[in-house]
């Protein structure tokens, strides 16, 4: 028997809607020059500000994840998304790219 989704609350709506603005306006204010990927395990990469202070939620950035076929990238402004690249490169490249207000453009845009 499949479970139904639990209903959100309003609280819990606008906690996600805090969050994601909050993610949003981190990956504006980042430097592309300041993001690393840092190895979890043999699998799994953290992706940070490298700038942000060491403990600050701002620095994570989001994660990449190896997959039979390349990687997958899950943004933290974004989770509901996920960019598939095919090298651990081009994942780290991903990342910057959407670093500096360049994602935050598109996002608003998207919203219209």
């Amino acid at each position: 028997m499949r479970q139904q989704p639990a209903m959100q609350t309003d609280a819990e709506r606008t906690w996600q809607q805090v969050v994601h603005t909050d993610r949003i306006r981190a990956l504006s204010s980042t430097d592309s020059a300041d993001v690393r990927v840092q190895p979890v395990d043999a699998t799994c990469w953290r992706v940070v500000d490298a700038a942000a202070a060491w403990g600050d939620p701002e620095m994570l950035i989001g994660f990449v994840e190896r997959t039979a076929d390349g990687f997958d990238c899950t943004l933290m402004a974004a989770l509901h998304e996920r960019q598939h690249t095919s090298s651990l490169q081009a994942a780290h490249e991903y990342f910057e790219h959407q670093c500096g207000g360049r994602r935050c453009a598109a996002h608003d845009a998207g919203d219209r």
